[in-house]
């Protein structure tokens, strides 16, 4: 078991994602700094270049055309710029079909800070602070000739929470002073609802 320490992005852990995946698939990925993720990405390169001379002990005539492929990748902004982090992307299938046809459910463990479970009523927005649990797994795929390490999701710990999907009405409370008269006192909840999601997207 592998544990990745970073900040969340694009977490899915509470519900699996079906629109790509008919048996669903639950997915975080984490964002490192490439100091602090260094040691971690040199040990699946070797786990995959391992996978790799083992394909091409079996299969000789193989050798020339595979191509290795890791679980993670360099960040970039929206201009195409390296941030300097790395992102590691893990994932988990909701139904697993055995080799007897038996057909299993399963979903990651997601606890807080103390490790109690979390049941999905507080969403994990980007930027939350956590600790993810994986099983690297070597694979070699025939019909793209790619070997490589996936990340199997077991577990998340959040650290520090982001919510995703809390409004400007939920941060602050309310005070005597200034109200806006081009909007009602009303629809204040609604102000800067959509930045705020949209800077904390997340499980939804």
């Amino acid at each position: 078991m592998l544990v990745i320490k970073g900040n969340a992005l694009w977490a899915k852990v509470f519900e699996p994602d079906t629109r790509y995946v008919p048996e669903g698939e639950y997915s975080i990925q984490v964002i490192m700094p490439e100091t602090e993720a260094a040691e971690v990405c040199e040990q699946l390169e070797n786990m995959a270049q391992a996978k790799l001379a083992e394909v091409v002990k079996e299969q000789p005539k193989l050798k020339n055309v595979l191509a290795t492929r890791t679980p993670f990748d360099p960040e970039t902004d929206e201009a195409g710029n390296l941030t300097g982090n790395v992102v590691f992307k893990t994932k988990m299938k909701a139904r697993i079909k055995a080799r007897d046809g038996r057909v299993y459910e399963q979903k990651p463990a997601v606890v807080d800070a103390k490790r109690t479970p979390m049941d999905g009523s507080q969403l994990i927005g980007n930027g939350s602070l956590i600790k993810v649990a994986v099983e690297p797994a070597p694979y070699m795929m025939q019909s793209t000739k790619q070997v490589g390490v996936t990340l199997r999701l077991k577990a998340v710990q959040i650290i520090n929470l982001v919510e995703y999907g809390k409004t400007v009405s939920s941060i602050f409370d309310e005070e005597d002073g200034f109200v806006a008269s081009a909007v009602r006192r009303d629809d204040n909840s609604d102000v800067f609802q959509d930045e705020v999601i949209d800077d904390a997207e997340g499980d939804f």
